[in-house]
């Protein structure tokens, strides 16, 4: 026995609304479809979906239940409204295909809409939902986007590397300024180009428009070893961060970092390292592929970062949200709102 579909109908709508390929697949129409009107008013209701392809008008009447021979029925009456209006020029004068789409038909419902000229279409709303939330963009970067761990434990360990990043600079050249090893230097650089501070070019590597702002913003007079970000590096950072959460995993790491402190700050505050982690990776998307200490290391790498942009603090192993990483997180929730809202 199937189980029961639990769903609101103008949430199955919304997707036929708004998923053409989708809806050309279901009614297996090889032709371009444009939505003309939905819950579009005729005289005697309201029609679910009214299409427009090259050569046919599509009606579609929408159910989130099994068949009912008053579904067929409610149909034709929808039908025959739409003639009268074609014959009154309000419609384009193109042959009108009626459908009834519902998750299941009796053979003899099926007849039946046959019969009198319905289609009958049969279509799964478990599959609809499931390919709706793969489809849409937005979140599918979500799903996609996992952090990456480089195995560098503070931001302010890269300025060494950022610092001597000049245009077409080799994986040589900066290992012999800053007397690191190739393979350092190597996963320093990667990290820097997962926060488009750094990109690779054709003769190596070189500061992206953001990496030159960042270089711009350093203080002389310290020692580029030891030199911590400043504030203007890291404003640059946190604004660049809330205006693109899914820019990189590394950003990404950074970001799910403060809002597993934020989000655990709900049950507990402060909030305990042998908590977050845990939920850390679940958040991430890594909970299947993190063991306990890879997990744990992986935390403690972003929400390092985090210290270091003033996002979060720690005291021994309890972590706090600071003001800045409050007003950072919200931010960044309202963008993330946007991105999502816009990609619906």
């Amino acid at each position: 026995m199937r189980p029961m579909l639990e769903i609101r109908e103008n949430q199955i709508e919304d997707i036929f609304a708004t998923q053409l390929d989708e809806v050309k697949q279901i009614l297996s129409i090889n032709e371009s479809l444009t939505l003309i009107e939905r819950q579009k008013k005729v005289d005697s209701g309201r029609i679910d979906l009214l299409f427009l392809s090259a050569s046919s008008l599509h009606l579609l009447e929408l159910k989130a239940v099994a068949s009912k021979i008053e579904f067929c029925e409610q149909t034709m009456r929808y039908r025959k409204d739409l003639l009268c209006l074609q014959a009154k020029n309000l419609l384009p004068s193109l042959p009108l295909k009626s459908y009834l789409v519902c998750p299941r038909f009796t053979d003899s419902h099926k007849q039946y809409c046959v019969k009198h000229n319905i289609i009958p279409v049969e279509f799964s709303p478990y599959e609809l939902l499931k390919n709706y939330y793969f489809k849409v963009k937005a979140i599918a970067n979500l799903i996609t986007i996992k952090p990456s761990n480089h195995g560098l434990w503070n931001l302010h360990l890269l300025n060494p590397i950022i610092y001597a990043v000049k245009e077409k600079s080799t994986l040589l050249f900066l290992s012999k300024t800053t007397g690191k090893s190739k393979s350092t230097v190597g996963s320093y650089l990667r990290l820097a180009c997962e926060l488009c501070l750094v990109e690779k070019s054709a003769g190596g590597f070189r500061l992206t428009g953001l990496g030159q702002k960042y270089v711009s913003y350093k203080e002389e007079g310290k020692g580029a070893a030891t030199e911590q970000l400043n504030d203007k590096q890291i404003d640059l950072l946190k604004e660049y961060i809330v205006k693109n959460p899914f820019a990189s995993p590394a950003i990404y790491g950074v970001y799910m970092a403060v809002e597993s402190i934020f989000l655990l700050s709900k049950n507990y505050y402060p909030v305990p390292l042998d908590s977050a982690y845990g939920f850390f990776a679940a958040l991430s998307g890594k909970q299947h592929e993190w063991a306990e200490k890879t997990a744990a290391d992986a935390f403690c790498m972003y929400s390092n970062y985090a210290l270091d942009l003033g996002l979060l603090a720690k005291i021994a192993c309890d972590y706090y949200i600071t003001p800045s990483g409050i007003r950072f997180i919200l931010l960044l929730e309202l963008n993330k709102s946007i991105l999502f809202v816009n990609a619906l």
